[in-house]
């Protein structure tokens, strides 16, 4: 019977619950932007540390190859050698350089890639890329990369040929000195 009488008027409680409706509507939108923006920090965050991640890992397997030269006085010898004149080498001593040079140049090829995708530390890379600006300027390396330079990537293949083309080759070897007893 009331219901009838107030058929047209808000009730007083109607009021009250779509006020109340309106402010948890209000709160979980509040709720769901304070999600989004902790989900972009936490996904920013874990980007941070992947990339750290990718770089130790990089840093680490470089490391492991530069080690091979501390541990092994004939393989540093080789390397020497090599780096100057890999066609002077007779065929084990091409196979081990080679060898070492397809693990480095591997490695490089995929921090290359890494570097593109944002996912290793800039600074890292810059330092990577100064070693091959280096390497790619001593004669035996060209030598070599010019005979294997298909066991890589066209993408790799022509990054290091833009540094061939943009940096000389040197044409005394820094390591190699009169007292080096590397000498045959």
């Amino acid at each position: 019977m009331f219901d009838s009488i107030f058929c047209g008027i808000p009730r007083e409680t109607d009021i009250d619950t779509d006020k109340l409706n309106k402010w948890l509507s209000l709160g979980a939108n509040i709720g769901v932007l304070v999600g989004i923006v902790f989900l972009a920090f936490e996904i920013q965050q874990n980007s941070e540390a992947q990339i750290r991640s990718t770089t130790q890992v990089a840093v680490g397997n470089y490391i492991g190859s530069l080690e091979r030269f501390v541990d092994n006085a004939d393989l540093a010898c080789l390397y020497i050698k090599g780096a100057q004149d890999y066609r002077a080498l007779d065929g084990a001593e091409r196979l081990r350089f080679s060898a070492f040079y397809m693990s480095l140049y591997y490695q490089l090829q995929e921090m290359l890639q890494l570097a593109e995708e944002g996912s290793i530390d800039a600074d890292t890379w810059s330092g990577f890329q100064g070693l091959l600006n280096e390497t790619t300027q001593y004669p035996g390396v060209r030598q070599w990369f010019s005979d294997r330079r298909h066991w890589f990537s066209s993408q790799f293949q022509e990054h290091i040929d833009g540094l061939m083309r943009d940096n000389p080759a040197i044409e005394n070897y820094l390591y190699r000195d009169s007292g080096d007893t590397c000498d045959d």
